[in-house]
């Protein structure tokens, strides 16, 4: 198998890998991808009932999104905030090949996560994507509630360290170059190091992995 501004906390994830360590465990046919359902990230190779849950967000161009805008569509999620001075840019860079990548697919949409919330307002988010290269057709930047984008980190990505959140504008959630890959039916199927420019070629693969895959309850 190959590869699966004052509120931001940079944390490293403890516990989990980023390269494709799993090569002991046989894959049932060429070019398949594994399930994901647990902060561990142990990979299945049946398919699993967690999905990407509900949430309504907005993206920089201040249009409502929810989990029904990615159903039918494979999705490239991750995390990041305007004012990053060092981790988001570059993760934003080893990201544009994927972007180039899926140009013109409609099946397939890049979505980052705010994890500042509280000042990553749309037009914010809009003047990032400007300055970054980030085209909106195709890579989403999305904010709102506090806690709704906590659940959504938390509860459907695993992406955070299990910190509860007070709701004060100091509250901060977790910064992490963690990329995850997502299928038709919002299923967890690959994690990444999102600065790591050798695992994007991978991504792209996969992502064409997933777009040869009959779509499967």
């Amino acid at each position: 198998m190959k590869r699966g501004v004052p509120i931001a906390l940079i944390l490293a994830l403890s516990g989990v890998g980023f390269t494709r360590a799993f090569s002991d465990l046989p894959a049932p046919s060429a070019g398949s991808l594994p399930y994901y359902d647990s902060r561990d990230f142990t990979p299945h190779w049946t398919s699993v009932s967690h999905r990407v849950g509900p949430f309504h967000l907005v993206d920089q161009a201040n249009r409502k999104v929810t989990e029904q805008d990615l159903e039918g569509r494979i999705h490239v999620a991750s995390f990041l905030f305007a004012e990053c001075p060092n981790l988001c840019p570059t993760l934003v860079q080893k990201l544009k090949p994927v972007q180039e990548a899926i140009r013109g697919r409609d099946d397939v949409v890049m979505v980052s996560y705010s994890v500042t919330p509280l000042t990553d307002t749309p037009d914010v988010l809009a003047g990032f994507g400007r300055r970054r290269g980030i085209d909106p057709k195709h890579w989403r930047l999305l904010t709102g509630d506090l806690r709704e984008i906590h659940r959504v980190i938390s509860d459907s990505y695993f992406a955070d360290d299990l910190r509860p959140i007070d709701g004060e504008p100091q509250s901060r959630l977790l910064h992490t170059e963690k990329v995850l890959l997502v299928d038709r039916d919002r299923r967890l199927r690959g994690i990444y190091n999102g600065t790591n420019a050798f695992e994007m070629e991978p991504l792209v693969e996969d992502i064409e992995a997933l777009r040869r895959e009959n779509r499967t309850p």
